[in-house]
């Protein structure tokens, strides 16, 4: 791949000559289209494409989702092409052969915000997570406004990440108490973020899990 500046191509997008060139921010890059390959026999492209596959069946599960929206912004921030090819760069390899996934490495949220310092569990049971963390709000990326959210996704259904519904707590807060749903789950996946009030910047996700007894 090429980054082509200074240039007649430069702002192009589209495909010319083979190649395929598009914009992120202010760069334009030109690479190679890539051999379509309609049937992989080797056992690499077979592993290859079931971790494609995985991750886009994940994608389209959180598509017109609070997630989607931040995985489009924290695409702005890296200046990747979207949101899409974010989350599928940050998440492709955590999928596997027989419906594997890496569920403590998943990227469910990702950008610039900051998280608070030493957030732990401290109550972790299949009704109630209980959260404390050491307030940051000094720092340039964090503000003792930012609010604390929680996506899960829940072994039944394994590709289907969804935000709970908690109370409002603030970084300023220090702390958390989030309730968990019934339901026929037997482990939750909880992924644990902050967000600006405005719902335009948000940070890195901490991974917590719970199972029933």
């Amino acid at each position: 791949m090429a980054t082509v500046n200074n240039s007649p191509l430069q702002g192009v997008s589209g495909k010319i000559d083979g190649h395929v060139a598009y914009t992120v921010g202010k760069k334009t890059y030109l690479r190679k289209l890539a051999v379509s390959i309609s049937n992989p026999r080797t056992e690499k492209q077979t592993a290859q494409r079931v971790k494609l596959t995985a991750a886009q069946t994940m994608y389209r599960a959180i598509r017109g989702s609070l997630l989607e929206k931040v995985h489009a912004i924290a695409a702005k921030e890296e200046e990747r092409r979207s949101g899409y090819h974010g989350f599928l760069h940050a998440n492709m390899n955590m999928f596997g052969q027989d419906d594997y996934i890496d569920y403590p490495r998943l990227v469910i949220s990702a950008g610039s915000l900051q998280l608070p310092f030493g957030m732990k569990a401290s109550k972790c049971t299949p009704e109630e997570l209980e959260l404390k963390w050491i307030n940051n709000s000094s720092t340039i990326t964090a503000q003792p406004s930012d609010q604390l959210l929680v996506a899960a996704i829940f072994d039944n259904e394994p590709y289907q990440p969804e935000m709970l519904e908690t109370k409002v707590f603030f970084r300023k807060n220090d702390q958390a108490s989030v309730l968990l749903p019934e339901g026929e789950w037997n482990t939750a996946h909880l992924y644990c973020f902050f967000s600006t009030e405005n719902r335009e910047r948000f940070s890195p996700c901490m991974y917590f899990t719970v199972s029933k007894p």
